[in-house]
């Protein structure tokens, strides 16, 4: 690390993620890591303090160092705990709530296990590293509306952001909204080609190994076909 600089780089994948914390906000990093996304957030003027927090040890320890590396240990709470279970999001006047780097599933089941996280004005920012269609399909039948999302390529991987904030209303989304993201699907470009090419190959994939098992792919079709029609 450049310890010259005045802040620290953030890849495309956690840019996105911190693009949705709100100004004078304060934001917890759930499995923070380096926790390199809250000592931006702070730097950068939007946060005035931030929360990390990891269910390990040693990346919480990394966390604090960095804090300290950054100047930003007296803004900065670093606290071991599985998911929300211990962070104390009201003690803390917790605005927003990132989760980056799990699969969709992990997510969910870190969101479900919170009452907090349905509290009026709390925003959710979540980054699934696989299973987005369960994430939204839990989000969107419990209460969470889905107000944006962000596309980005890191790594030579396409990823997608959730920005979600609770209102209480149920909502269906089909299965191509529910797979691609409707935010996504509506701006469309480059990104979106790729992310839907990807579940193309795949969806291509599952079918072949569903007829060679002679079980019904129709779903799996019609779905295929929902996808082509918007590259």
């Amino acid at each position: 690390m450049n310890e010259t600089k005045r802040i620290p780089d953030l890849d495309l994948r956690l840019a996105s993620a911190v693009s949705f914390v709100r100004e004078g906000g304060v934001v917890c990093d759930v499995g923070t890591d380096h926790a390199y996304l809250p000592i931006y957030a702070i730097l950068s003027g939007k946060c005035p303090r931030a929360v990390a927090s990891d269910i390990n040890k040693g990346p919480l320890m990394r966390a604090r160092e960095n804090g300290e590396r950054w100047g930003v240990a007296d803004r900065l709470t670093c606290i071991l705990s599985d998911g929300l279970d211990g962070v104390e999001p009201e003690e803390n006047g917790i605005t927003d709530i990132v989760i980056c780097g799990m699969g969709g599933e992990l997510i969910a089941r870190i969101v479900d296990d919170s009452a907090y996280t349905r509290r009026e004005g709390v925003r959710l920012i979540l980054q699934p590293m696989s299973m987005a269609y369960e994430l939204r399909k839990y989000l969107t039948e419990n209460g969470f509306a889905i107000i944006d999302e962000a596309m980005s390529r890191a790594a030579d991987k396409v990823y997608t952001c959730i920005c979600a904030e609770y209102n209480g209303e149920a909502e269906t989304l089909c299965d191509t909204e529910l797979l691609l993201g409707r935010h996504n699907m509506a701006r469309g470009g480059e990104l979106f080609r790729e992310l839907a090419e990807k579940e193309i190959l795949k969806l291509e994939k599952r079918i072949g190994g569903l007829k060679l098992g002679g079980h019904d792919a129709s779903a799996e079709e019609d779905l295929l076909s929902e996808i082509k029609k918007l590259i």
